[in-house]
């Protein structure tokens, strides 16, 4: 039967949001972060020589499932995004728990950044307790959601910039590396890499298992369909830049391993320290720690800010569809849900309280708790995609402004791959923590709808 909310529904277009310039700064902030800068020492020494094509497959899952994305935002640029075309689709039930689920994926996601950040502040002052800093970035960070998305894209074009400018010169430098040069300590070594050309199969299963934090650096794609609704002319301004930012980020991180691996010796990876900042402690250069530090510090602050964007935009959507208190859905009058913003940031405030009771342990944590949970909600989007594409081709075809490629086995091809990667979690043993957080927090979504909403009917 044609789901006749999905040809019905329309949107007010955007008169005062982003341009595209904006909203490739946006999501390109919303992206990159601790997930290249931090995690990928993680992610290396799981995978070895494998990890730049454990980014490079991560970012073609990613692409997809912004294409994906993109196509059922630009047919229904419905505030909440996916969250409302899985409803539309699969019922209220499921809408409700894809919402919920993304929120407090990205509060988890805004915890592991909050907790990058306070890494970050810590080798410049050790002996300040890990929760101070976390506690002063939230504060931060949530004030300066309070502005009006101009204000909002002035700082985050700022902080977004730095992050984009450093991975390019690192690239760049590296490469010279690779051609001879050497600065201080540092030389290009591709030992690493000859090593899995005579053991091809060796590594196969550190590239599984370090897949939860690779696509976990993906996850902030989600910012671009909860952005289309407030994007001037997404139909024109969306597609191109939502290939200009997926394709940016995928070249950046994986020829960013690539020289990671060719610069830095394995035995110097640690897990708890940047690999940047090994590289750069490697340079023999006055003050270069100290810049990259900062440098490290602005990226994951931008990811931070912009996470707490899309946080409250999804929050700002539950409300209004009657799913979360009504209040949140209050807008002051530059259209921000200041009472959305103000609720999210005060969540990440029990990232402070994991920091104090668990200071080395915090970040993996987050991160593979908000990996499982972000990447439910992509294997929610590629089935939600296969039936909207045939909800729209049946009864309003005239609303396929932009098709996603591959349909309709690209769907499925990433929905296997992305249950394979979850089945192989328990690779990992620091992952099982996460797990085991983010299936419960599926659950009790889910048990609260039926507490609280059970009387409704199911209805799409």
């Amino acid at each position: 039967m044609p789901n006749n909310n999905i040809c019905s529904h329309t949107h007010e277009p955007a008169t005062h949001g982003f341009n595209q310039s904006q909203f490739i700064i946006m999501a390109l902030g919303n992206i990159i972060g601790s997930g290249i800068f931090l995690a990928s020492s993680t992610v290396i020494s799981l995978a070895g020589a494998f990890a730049p094509i454990a980014y490079f497959l991560g970012g073609l899952i990613m692409m997809s499932e912004v294409a994906f994305i993109t196509e059922m935002s630009i047919a229904n640029p419905a505030p909440g995004s996916f969250k409302v075309h899985a409803q539309q689709i699969f019922g209220r039930w499921w809408g409700y728990v894809i919402g919920w689920m993304f929120w407090t994926s990205a509060v988890l996601g805004m915890a592991s950044e909050v907790t990058a950040c306070s890494l970050f502040m810590r080798i410049w002052f050790p002996s300040i307790p890990l929760w101070i800093f976390s506690l002063v970035f939230t504060l931060l960070v949530t004030a300066l959601n309070l502005f009006d998305t101009k204000g909002l894209s002035r700082v985050e074009f700022g902080l977004a910039s730095i992050k984009v400018i450093t991975l390019i010169l690192f690239i760049l430098v590296g490469i010279m590396m690779a051609f001879g040069l050497s600065i201080g300590s540092a030389s290009e070594n591709f030992s690493t890499f000859v090593s899995v050309l005579t053991k091809p199969l060796s590594g196969i299963s550190g590239l599984l298992s370090s897949m939860i934090v690779v696509l976990f650096a993906y996850t902030g794609t989600g910012i671009i369909g909860l952005a289309i609704t407030e994007t001037k002319h997404p139909e024109q301004t969306v597609p191109q830049a939502a290939l200009i930012v997926t394709g940016t980020v995928v070249v950046l991180y994986t020829l960013s391993t690539i020289m990671l691996l060719a610069i830095l010796p394995i035995e110097l990876f640690d897990k708890t320290i940047s690999p940047f900042m090994s590289v750069f402690s490697l340079l023999n250069i006055s003050f270069a720690t100290d810049v990259l530090n900062f440098i490290l510090l602005t990226a994951a602050l931008s990811s931070l800010n912009a996470q707490v964007y899309s946080s409250s935009r999804m929050l700002l959507s539950l409300a209004k569809n009657g799913e979360a208190p009504q209040q949140i859905a209050y807008q002051n009058s530059k259209g921000v849900p200041a009472k959305a913003v103000l609720l999210s940031g005060f969540t990440l405030l029990l990232a402070v309280l994991i920091s104090y009771i668990l200071p080395e342990k915090v970040f993996i944590y987050t991160v593979s708790a908000s990996g499982v949970l972000a990447l439910v909600n992509w294997m929610s989007v590629s089935a939600t995609y296969y039936f909207y594409r045939g909800e729209l081709l049946r009864s309003c075809p005239e609303k396929l402004k932009y098709k996603a490629p591959g349909y309709p086995y690209l769907s499925w091809i990433i929905f296997a791959f992305i249950l394979l990667i979850l089945a192989s979690a328990p690779l990992y043993p620091d992952q099982i923590p996460g797990l085991w957080t983010s299936s419960t927090i599926l659950i009790l979504i889910g048990l609260s709808y039926w507490i609280l909403h059970g009387h409704r009917k199911n209805s799409k």
